[in-house]
């Protein structure tokens, strides 16, 4: 049916008003999004900023001439707001603050021979528990995904800022983990848009810009690591296999194929978590892939699928940066 130009006209304003009114509507829902988005950032700035990070004054400089080390600390796996028998948001602090204790005393020792004026910090992924990676996950956690970013992002801060107490420089190279994924496998979400990613740079803005701190951001999955001449790289465990577990051969060719080309800079050692134990393999060069533990304990979900269960530790090393090659390794328990 044709329509007279009267009819034509008012569709027209029928059209017109339509359309108005959808834009309206959808203005107001998308203020009121905003409101609630702004809502959960403001409250997380709020939480964060409540306490916020005191300055913190440089150590005593030591000007002895004799060859300096560096230290490198390999933190992963804190499992933030994974609840246990054994483990919660409070066990996971207090453990990994005893590492710093420890780390402190250990490197008090080493500077009885030379100095140790630095420090690698490796923040090694799955530092936060998360909510999507296996179907009964929320059940058997102490806090939201809310509640770890605050909560793991100040503890992150607070590692960084111990460090800075007894180390003239901090570097920090962070890494993110299979556990800070947001959605399930399936959902259309980059990797990189990770919960642990998230809670680094909020520590790292948490810090403000201290001279002393160089803290970059880790838009990919394998991080570098550069310490004088030392080259090794950082990655979480989980790049090879189809769901990200695969036997330690195969991961140890995974490596073994990044030395020979796969990977365009030269490393000589590797660094990962992920398996929640405390080991070290030889690569094909003489280079050592080094596992790395958790703060995490009594943790029956790994035990009964995997087989694995760790007593809870972390990692220190002690480098040479001018021969490139790590010196003295501690295994850092924590139980």
């Amino acid at each position: 049916m044709l329509l007279d130009d009267a009819e034509e006209s008012q569709a027209e304003e029928d059209t017109k008003v339509a359309l108005n009114r959808a834009l309206r509507q959808l203005a107001r829902a998308r203020a009121k999004t905003d409101d609630l988005v702004e809502a959960v950032y403001k409250a997380a700035r709020d939480a964060l900023v409540a306490d916020p990070p005191k300055p913190v004054a440089k150590p005593k400089s030591d000007s002895r001439k004799k060859g300096a080390e560096v230290a490198l600390w390999h933190l992963t796996d804190w499992q933030g707001a994974k609840l246990t028998p054994s483990y919660n948001r409070d066990v996971m602090w207090q453990r990994v603050h005893t590492f710093v204790d420890k780390a402190e005393k250990i490197t008090e020792i080493q500077r009885t021979d030379h100095p140790v004026r630095s420090v690698t910090i490796l923040f090694g992924g799955d530092m936060v528990e998360g909510l999507f990676n296996f179907p009964t996950q929320p059940f058997e956690v102490d806090a939201t995904i809310f509640e770890q970013w605050v909560s793991v992002s100040r503890l992150l801060g607070e590692v960084v800022q111990r460090a800075l107490g007894f180390h003239d420089s901090v570097q920090v190279v962070a890494e993110w983990g299979n556990h800070g994924r947001i959605g399930s496998k399936r959902d259309a979400v980059p990797r990189s848009d990770n919960i642990d990613r998230m809670c680094y740079e909020t520590a790292r803005q948490l810090l403000g810009s201290d001279p002393r701190l160089m803290w970059q951001d880790c838009p990919e999955d394998i991080q570098q690591v550069e310490i004088g001449n030392y080259r090794a790289l950082l990655m979480h465990g989980d790049e090879t296999g189809r769901n990200g577990f695969v036997s330690p051969t195969t991961f140890r060719n995974y490596l073994n194929s990044l030395k020979a080309g796969g990977y365009p800079w030269p490393f000589r050692d590797a660094y990962t978590g992920h398996y929640h134990k405390h080991t070290e393999d030889t690569l094909s060069d003489g280079g050592s892939w080094y596992q790395t533990g958790s703060t995490e304990s009594g943790n029956r979900y790994a035990q009964n699928s995997i087989g694995v269960q760790g007593v809870p530790s972390q990692r220190l090393h002690f480098i040479n940066p001018d021969l490139g090659y790590v010196t003295a390794q501690y295994k850092v328990w924590l139980d």
